[in-house]
């Protein structure tokens, strides 16, 4: 029988993670990128192999879900939206002295980071599920017709993430606007 647990993070709480991302994001300015994925891998390791709730490995696959999409050739980020995800994904580097990097403490800041990123996370998805079809239909090995379907498929994806984050961050006001900035993503 599911048992359902909520909590309220407040001000406090938000202040604190946003501080953490921060300065996770300020240390990681100085690393190279690979390196960056490389300790959001770290993370998503530990939490994957670890025994733990179904909420919380939920979490941790989202995470996942990420470093796929930061090291796929074929979804082709712009820069912007590229920058965006590493922002996300340095917020999993190494902990600050004093800060927590516990499993459920990285568990809520994947869901905070996921929140942010939602829009980029579905359009990825989608692409996957269509890249998988069309490979499963089509049994074409990799060229200018697979190019040339994908290129059109990544691109409506893109334009839908750009325009649903738009409209999402212009509709938002006050503590919603904030929490959809909270790490500058």
């Amino acid at each position: 029988m599911p048992f359902r647990i909520s909590f309220n993070l407040g001000d406090a709480d938000l202040q604190h993670l946003a501080e953490v991302a921060q300065v996770r994001q300020s240390a990681a300015r100085a690393q190279p990128i690979e390196r960056i994925v490389a300790s959001a891998r770290e993370v998503y390791l530990k939490g994957s192999q670890a025994h733990l709730a179904d909420f919380v490995k939920e979490r941790y696959s989202r995470l996942g879900t990420l470093l796929e999409m930061a090291d796929d050739a074929e979804w082709r980020l712009s820069e912007e939206d590229s920058q965006r995800l590493v922002n996300a994904l340095a917020c999993f580097g190494e902990p600050a002295p004093g800060a927590s990097s516990a499993l459920l403490d990285q568990a809520i800041m994947i869901e905070l980071v996921s929140r942010d990123l939602h829009h980029d996370l579905e359009s990825y998805r989608d692409f996957c599920k269509f890249r998988a079809a069309q490979l499963a239909k089509r049994h074409s090995p990799p060229g200018a017709d697979r190019e040339q379907w994908l290129s059109q498929r990544r691109e409506t994806l893109q334009k839908r993430m750009h325009t649903r984050r738009k409209r999402d961050l212009d509709a938002a006001a006050g503590p919603v606007r904030r929490l959809f900035s909270l790490f500058g993503l």
